[in-house]
Order: C-alpha cells, then structure tokens, then sequence
C-alpha cells in the first residue's frame, strides 16, 4: 500500500541527496577541532546514506581564516614537514610562519587531514572554500542556504558589554563614588625622569 509523504519530508529527502552550502565563522575557533567537524560536513558523515567510498558531502564555506587558534605554544612548537623528494628539499616549517605566508594554508592542512588516508579525500577537498576574511565572491553568497554553529564559544571584549549589564553584574568590591576607572580614562604617562648630569649643579652654584 502505498502511503502518502509530506512536503516537508520530501524537502528533506531531496536535501540528503543534495549538495547544500555551509558557511562556518573559523574567527577564534581551534584548528583542529574546526577541521574534523568541516572534514565531517565534506565527506557527508552527518547523512544517512553516508558510505565511506561514496561521494556524498557538501559544500563548506570557511570564512575569517586568518583568526584561527591554536592551544598554547602550538603556532610556535607545531612543525610542519615537507619533502618535494628532490635533494635538499625537506623543510621544516612553524605553523606561525605557515599562517602568516598563507592564511587559508594550516586550516586547509587540517581539514585535509581529518578527512582521511583514502582517494576520496581528493573529491571531498575541492568542495571547501576558504576566505582569510568575511569576504567572498557575490555566487557563493547565493549558494549559501546553512549556518553551521561554531565548534568553541567566543568570549565577548569588555568593551562589548553595555552600561545596563555592567550594572548588573555581581560585584565583589564596592569603590566610592570618586572612585577613578584607568581603563576609561587612561592616565598621561609623565614621561621619562632625566637626572641631571654630573658637574652642572656645582657650575650653576
């Protein structure tokens, strides 16, 4: 018998077997942890019909590269190998100095590693769009149709909290009311003390 399907449950059914455009914010976020979650949208892990020699994932747009993170000491103590296997072509390389020749290069590295040791992985890559910044061109833009959430909350500045929630926010210490806040009115440095040479205060006495 056969039974009857809403349009709901056909837009999602033709969505498994579509490519659909992610768009993800890398500003702040871990590169390793944002590169396994993008390499997961890349192979389509998060469909049903996944198969791990089929070619179903989607489109990933990463934007604000250049605002990636690392743990620690990582951009300094993360060494990247290359050998083009002609003599004395092997290089060792940071990651700091890697990020800041390229900033798409150390994310797409990692990505390109979450996704696998398999031939696949060539296909899933050529799906991913990486922007240093929020730029991007106009067609890319309409291909968009998902936000996918950040992998790591981003701490607001303290000049991004209004008045109102300065306010309300618990308070350890109450100052009096002439109480002087450096942080919004910086102090002038006064300067740096010259002391007087030797021999002018006799000559002036």
């Amino acid at each position: 018998m056969a039974t009857r399907t809403g349009r709901f449950a056909r837009a999602n059914q033709w969505l498994q077997f579509a490519r659909q455009w992610h768009l993800i914010d890398a500003n702040h976020q871990d590169v390793y942890v944002l590169g396994e979650k993008v390499a997961r949208h890349l192979a389509g892990k998060q469909k049903p019909l996944w198969h791990p020699e089929a070619d179903c994932g989607d489109h990933v747009v990463v934007v604000n590269c250049k605002d990636v993170a690392m743990e620690g000491f990582d951009w300094k103590h993360r060494i990247f190998h290359f050998d083009n296997q002609y003599p004395q072509g092997r290089a060792d390389i940071p990651a700091y100095q890697i990020h800041e020749y390229d900033p798409c290069r150390v994310i797409f590295m990692a990505i390109y590693n979450k996704l696998g040791n398999n031939l696949i992985r060539r296909k899933h890559i050529q799906r991913l769009h990486l922007f240093p910044d929020a730029k991007m061109p106009e067609y890319i833009q309409k291909n968009i149709g998902n936000l996918l959430e950040q992998v790591q909350v981003v701490p607001r500045k303290s000049t991004d909290y209004t008045a109102e929630e300065r306010a309300a926010f618990p308070r350890l210490v109450h100052f009096p009311e002439d109480h002087f806040e450096e942080w919004e009115a910086p102090i002038k440095p006064p300067g740096r003390h010259e002391k007087p040479a030797f021999g002018k205060a006799k000559d002036k006495k």
